[in-house]
């Protein structure tokens, strides 16, 4: 019988100490200025590995523990060719416990101001000669239910991401643009969101690829525009996502307006946004208890 790792707000699995920030200074400035960072190194070639081998697991859509994804696609005529879930922190302790890993929650205090709880997390799964593809778009379009606005994700690299696979591909300074219309269709690489732009903007649309070694992870501004392309090579990229948002952000609406995203307790959170910056204990049955 599987256990919904929902009620753990702690990593299940101890991770070593890293008592220093993350971020250096000057990392910080980049973000704030580009709207994101780009291959800061986190996990050994060992935890990716154990990660692996649960992603071999969760591919096949009979796994244990289905039933806890918010949301989970595996059928590439429906998803545009790739895996995508969500709520893999429900599932398997090494996708749960990323969310509490030290050098993560120290880069999130950092670019945050304070710490943070979490919103919801990803799973991109694209398989070789996959036509599976992202949309440019602003995190936060799908978010602005919560506020105040002051959220961060960091996008975590399973395996060599480069062009050639679809790594993801950012739009310098598009941070400083405001909030801008969702796109058509999240699954497709299509231009709606840029034929809505301006023609100053459309001109300093210029993506970046951020081709990062796996174990290294980006984080970026939830304004920051971004996207990728198809897989067209012979290798995975895969990937996962972690969103983060200020404690202290309340939800404006009832119904979160991301596909599957438990909804929020009035006055709060709820049992599913855990703080991220220190451990909270286990939660059952919507209360709070302390680690013993």
């Amino acid at each position: 019988m599987s256990t919904d790792l929902s009620q753990f707000h702690h990593a299940i699995n101890a991770w070593p100490e890293h008592p220093e920030p993350a971020l250096t200074d000057e990392q910080v400035a980049q973000y704030w200025e580009q709207g994101f960072l780009i291959g800061i190194p986190v996990l050994s070639e060992k935890e990716v590995d154990a990660i692996h081998r649960d992603l071999d697991e969760i591919s096949d859509p009979a796994h244990q523990g289905h039933e806890f994804w918010y949301e989970y696609h595996s059928e590439f005529s429906k998803t545009g060719g790739m895996l995508h879930g969500t709520g893999g922190w429900r599932v398997r302790d090494s996708l749960h416990d990323l969310i509490w890993h030290p050098k993560l929650t120290s880069a999130f205090r950092q670019l945050l101001g304070g710490p943070g709880r979490f919103l919801h997390d990803q799973l991109f799964f694209k398989p070789p000669r996959q036509s599976g593809s992202v949309s440019w778009h602003q995190d936060y379009s799908y978010w602005t239910y919560t506020q105040p606005m002051n959220h961060v994700t960091c996008w975590i690299a399973l395996d060599d991401a480069d062009l050639s696979n679809g790594c993801v591909q950012y739009v310098p300074g598009s941070h400083k643009w405001g909030v801008l219309p969702r796109p058509s269709s999240f699954t497709q690489h299509q231009n709606s969101l840029v034929d809505k732009l301006t023609e100053q903007q459309k001109e300093a649309f210029k993506p970046v690829p951020a081709e990062v070694k796996k174990g290294s992870v980006l984080f970026h501004h939830p304004l920051t525009i971004h996207g990728s392309l198809p897989n067209t090579s012979d290798r995975p990229r895969r990937g996962t996502t972690i969103h983060v948002m200020a404690d202290g952000t309340r939800a404006m609406v009832e119904e979160p307006t991301v596909d599957g995203v438990p909804a929020w307790l009035v006055g709060g959170g709820g049992p599913f946004y855990p703080l991220v910056d220190e451990p909270a204990g286990p939660v059952l049955d919507g209360q709070f208890f302390p680690l013993l």
